[in-house]
């Protein structure tokens, strides 16, 4: 049940994301396509990569995590929507903007898997860019649900965003609540100094017992800092443009790893070090 953000501050955009699940396999791919380059964070699920949260070169964020609905919801998407996984490769390899989704969800309808045994249970999407425009993507009865950012960021836990449009920060309820109100407040309090070592703040502040990662990307830098298992002493630094990941804080040495076939498992990775 994971926590992700997008902060404007100092006239800059930072991204996070802590990842809380099961221990699971995990991830990290570079690669280019149209001249942008794209990161992927993917979860092995049922023997299957699920892509979990990606950054592309032009500043572009998504992310998708788990939503609880309102008792009783219904899904009204048919076999002729949009699968919710299939957003990560059309937005990063070919949108700039957040604004250039909105001419695609205007002809399609987002759609996400279901387990029957948990009907209340799907997912949502957050999309931001550089520019400071940013917004939440939910499951609707044969619509979409969005959610714009409003102010200097927008936080994702996991209660549905668009029930809550008109509400305080701190009367939203559900799944994630505590965390949400408390990275509201967190960053709302330090939003003129707001940078990489805050975002790490935000995301320590909100882990849970199950946080297998937590990721920051400061976009005009192009730079993603990530770690692994809630040890945040330990980072390392991903490079798009090079293609490489590199040991940084907590490490006796500041190696750098090529991708090789544009991948790295982090189990591999960890194992390194």
């Amino acid at each position: 049940m994971c926590t992700s953000f997008a902060v404007y501050g100092q006239k800059k955009a930072v991204y996070g994301m802590n990842f809380d699940t099961d221990d699971i396999d995990l991830r990290l791919k570079v690669s280019s396509y149209n001249n942008i380059n794209t990161f992927y964070f993917s979860g092995l699920v049922e023997n299957q990569f699920r892509n979990i949260a990606g950054f592309n070169s032009e500043g572009l964020f998504i992310c998708t995590q788990a939503v609880q609905y309102s008792p009783g919801f219904k899904s009204g998407c048919d076999e002729n929507d949009w699968f919710a996984f299939d957003t990560f490769d059309e937005a990063l390899s070919k949108i700039r903007k957040s604004s250039e989704f909105y001419d695609i969800l205007n002809k399609r309808v987002i759609s996400y898997p279901r387990n029957p045994l948990y009907p209340d249970l799907g997912l949502h999407t957050m999309i931001a860019d550089k520019t400071g425009d940013a917004f939440i993507l939910e499951e609707g009865n044969e619509t979409n649900i969005i959610s714009p950012i409003h102010n200097d960021f927008i936080i994702m836990t996991n209660f549905p965003n668009g029930d809550f449009k008109e509400a305080d920060y701190n009367k939203v309820y559900g799944i994630g609540a505590d965390r949400y109100i408390c990275a509201h407040e967190y960053i709302h309090n330090n939003i003129h100094s707001f940078a990489v070592k805050e975002a790490f703040e935000v995301l320590s502040k909100t882990s849970q017992e199950n946080t297998l990662c937590s990721i920051v990307y400061e976009a005009i830098k192009n730079e993603i800092y990530i770690c692994f298992k809630k040890d945040l002493s330990k980072k390392w630094k991903i490079s798009m443009t090079e293609k490489t990941i590199q040991s940084l804080d907590g490490f006796l040495n500041n190696n750098k790893i090529q991708f090789t076939n544009e991948e790295i498992y982090v189990n591999d990775l960890i194992r390194l070090y």
